[in-house]
């Protein structure tokens, strides 16, 4: 009886399991090739791309140094045109204050670079905790 019931117990486990996953594979392969994210798909992007997705904050450096997301490379919108070396060819994600930057960052890109796929931005606004912590709303 114990044995049968650590038996149903594990299968209801790999379940749900299975099933979490499938969901969270489903929402990032999902995500259009490039253009605005809402809040749960630019989270569904950084926990699907990890570290090959290159995080670009478009605020001004004064911003960026009250809080930002943890790896995030500072480019501000204002010195875009000049700086479009550093954008990678990997995924990219822009992130700003309420989007409205990220999104005139994403229009400079997308002008220079019309053939460049993977370039999303933040359609929503980021809010930072301490120790390095955030959320998009």
């Amino acid at each position: 009886m114990q044995r049968s019931l650590s038996r149903h117990w594990l299968s209801a486990l790999l379940i749900a399991l299975f099933v979490g996953f499938s969901g969270f594979a489903c929402a990032a392969g999902s995500l259009p090739r490039s253009g605005p994210l809402l809040p749960e798909k630019a989270i569904a992007l950084i926990h699907s791309e990890g570290k090959r997705l290159t995080i670009i904050d478009v605020r001004t450096p004064e911003e960026y140094a009250r809080g930002h997301i943890p790896g995030a490379k500072l480019i501000p919108v204002d010195v875009m045109p000049q700086n479009l070396d550093n954008i990678p060819d990997g995924p990219v994600l822009i992130v700003c204050r309420t989007g409205r930057r990220a999104g005139i960052a994403y229009d400079i890109i997308r002008k220079a670079r019309p053939q460049k796929d993977n370039l999303w931005y933040l359609q929503g606004t980021p809010v930072y905790h301490a120790g390095g912590k955030y959320e998009f709303l």
